[in-house]
C-alpha cells in the first residue's frame, strides 16, 4: 500500500485487492475524535458516492473497516490521473481536440450533480 494523496479528512493509498488482484484506491477516513460534523460529512459523502453512477465519476466499489486501527476505508476504482491533477500540473497543456472533450465531461458531470441534488429533490 503506497500513499498517493492526502486531504483534510483522509489519506489516499494505491493498493491491490487480495481477492481479485485488481489495483484500487483506498481512501482512509480520519475521524477527528469522532466529531459529529466529520462523521456527518463522511456519511453524506458515502451516500452520494453510492448513488452516483456516471462514466465521468470515479466509482465507489465498497467499504472496508480495520479492526486494528479502527479505520474506515472507501474502496474506489483506481485512476492513474484525475482531471484536476492534470490541469494543475506544471506545464500541463491540452491539445485542441482534448479541450471539447474535457468540456463535455465537465458539463455531463455538473448536469448529473445538479439533477441529483436539486431537480430530483423538488
Amino acid at each position: 500500500m503506497v500513499q498517493i494523496g492526502q486531504g483534510t479528512y483522509s489519506n489516499v493509498y494505491k493498493a491491490r485487492d487480495l481477492v481479485t488482484g485488481k489495483i484500487v484506491a483506498l481512501k482512509k477516513v480520519r475521524f477527528d475524535s469522532l466529531e459529529a460534523e466529520s462523521v456527518k460529512f463522511m456519511a453524506r459523502e458515502i451516500l452520494v458516492l453510492r448513488r452516483l453512477d456516471h462514466p465521468n465519476v470515479v466509482k465507489l466499489e465498497g467499504l472496508v473497516t480495520s479492526r486494528i486501527s479502527s479505520s474506515l476505508y472507501l474502496v474506489f476504482e483506481y485512476m492513474e490521473h484525475d482531471l484536476a491533477g492534470l490541469a494543475a500540473g506544471v506545464g500541463a497543456k491540452f491539445s485542441e481536440p482534448q479541450v471539447p472533450l474535457f468540456y463535455a465531461h465537465f458539463s455531463k458531470f455538473f448536469f448529473c450533480i445538479f439533477h441529483r441534488h436539486f431537480v430530483v429533490l423538488l
